[in-house]
């Protein structure tokens, strides 16, 4: 232990930080009303379900990274690279941050919450910055997509990831968030702020199974599967009672979702027997975390 930050990645505090601050962020907007922080007033409809989905969102990505981080927190090298790829998610986060702006100069965001968000995600982009700067910092190879690919977790790693490419530029350019609401309901420039948000936070997840996908071996795969998997059935769970809001467009309402739900589950637990009987060693498997 040495100095005020201390960069011993046995214990890798710098992406504990990030990912607890993503989960304790989502959570927390589950029993607040965000629109009365922000910009004083309750929450319409649209803007219900947009805080929803960015909590939810939130959760997600803080959950990937958290159990990245708990999985090589003993590998310096896939640390560094890790820190690195959540460098870039928090320095996307600090930029959506000051595009929100400050209410007294037009922004949505009350003046001290906005100082205290400005604060907060400029300081997790220090200390990860801080950490890949090290002299003596080590860094994982990148191994070949190509390799190791079959009837595994790696492959539908790749899958995931292509995915989240896809829906990132999707819902930056190509869906309009007023199809997703029940007619009737129109979104407003705070819930058009919160979707634009959310398509940050997807950029998010995409690094998180970026850097699965380049650097992890079968058990950082597996554990990725793992771990959607988990957090898609939260997320499913927890979005459920928005239903009453959504329009049938993108089939998260009444039994497709759950049918949707149940489709990718199968996939990944498929994916997980086929990569462990399959594969050419289960080395890669004896590490995975429980």
């Amino acid at each position: 232990m040495g100095g005020i930050i201390d960069f011993d990645t046995a214990c890798p505090w710098q992406l504990y930080l990030f990912s607890t601050l993503h989960m304790l962020g989502g959570l927390l907007m589950f029993p607040i009303d965000v629109c009365k922080l922000f910009t004083g007033v309750a929450c319409v409809e649209s803007e219900v379900v947009m805080q929803r989905m960015m909590a939810l969102s939130m959760v997600y990505v803080g959950g990937l990274y958290g159990m990245l981080t708990y999985h090589n927190k003993d590998k310096p090298a896939k640390i560094t690279r890790l820190s690195n790829i959540a460098l870039n998610a928090a320095i996307a986060l600090l930029v959506s941050v000051v595009f929100i702006g400050n209410s007294k100069y037009g922004g949505f965001e009350k003046s001290w919450m906005h100082v205290g968000d400005m604060w907060t995600a400029l300081i997790i982009a220090f200390v990860l910055a801080d950490r890949v700067s090290q002299k003596d910092a080590e860094w994982a190879q990148k191994i070949p997509v190509k390799e190791g690919l079959g009837a595994n977790c790696k492959t539908l790693v790749l899958i995931f990831t292509v995915l989240a490419v896809v829906k990132f530029l999707a819902l930056a350019d190509y869906i309009d968030p007023s199809k997703l609401m029940s007619e009737g309901l129109e979104i407003t420039a705070f819930a058009s702020w919160t979707w634009k948000f959310i398509i940050v936070l997807v950029f998010e997840s995409f690094l998180a199974m970026f850097f699965t996908l380049l650097f992890e071996d079968d058990s950082g795969h597996e554990l990725l599967v793992k771990t959607i998997i988990v957090l898609t059935l939260f997320v499913a769970g927890a979005f459920y009672s928005m239903q009453q809001y959504l329009s049938g467009w993108m089939g998260l309402n009444g039994n497709a979702l759950w049918t949707r739900l149940g489709v990718m589950v199968a996939v990944c637990l498929l994916a997980i027997v086929a990569g462990r009987h399959t594969g050419p060693s289960r080395e890669g498997y004896e590490n995975v975390a429980n």
